[in-house]
């Protein structure tokens, strides 16, 4: 269960992240990915 916490987590983290740099992102399913990812990694 914690697994997918940290999966929930970094993706809105990664859309939270996507909205604060606004156009130098790597658009909604880059960073989606990159939360995601993170949140496995940092997890």
């Amino acid at each position: 269960m914690p697994i997918l916490i940290w999966i929930i987590s970094g993706i809105i983290a990664g859309w939270l992240a996507g909205l604060v740099v606004r156009g130098r992102g790597f658009g909604l399913l880059g960073n989606l990915v990159v939360g995601l990812l993170g949140g496995l990694i940092g997890g």
